[in-house]
């Protein structure tokens, strides 16, 4: 890897350090995309690229520090999501796919069967 330096040429960090964790900022939300075989709700193994029907679905996992409690999201709901978002390195390891964006582009919050 080659050293980050300065404009004067001085080391500026010597090994850029792993990432512990990633918090949206602002008025972003964290989600968490749910892999296809988790919205078909089977066993069998789907591949992550097939079509499920409808848009895609996550889980809010940390709203910014911008958004208030009556903004009608917390954490934990199923939601679903329209248009792009940032993705980010996961630090968990359930292999799901982790994303930051705006709260415009969640279109509804759904509600699971218990």
């Amino acid at each position: 890897m080659t050293d980050i330096v300065m404009s004067d040429g001085t080391p500026a960090i010597q090994k850029v350090p792993d990432i512990r964790s990633i918090h949206p900022f602002g008025s972003s939300i964290l989600i968490e995309n749910l892999k296809p075989d988790e919205v078909l709700g089977t066993s069998l193994y789907v591949q992550d690229d097939a079509e499920t029907e409808g848009a895609p679905q996550a889980y809010v996992v940390e709203l910014g520090p911008n958004l208030t409690e009556d903004c009608g999201l917390k954490v934990g709901d199923r939601v679903v999501v329209q248009g792009s978002f940032i993705p980010v390195i996961n630090t968990e390891s359930n292999g799901r796919e982790r994303g930051i964006l705006e709260i415009h582009n969640i279109k509804g919050i759904i509600e699971e069967a218990k």
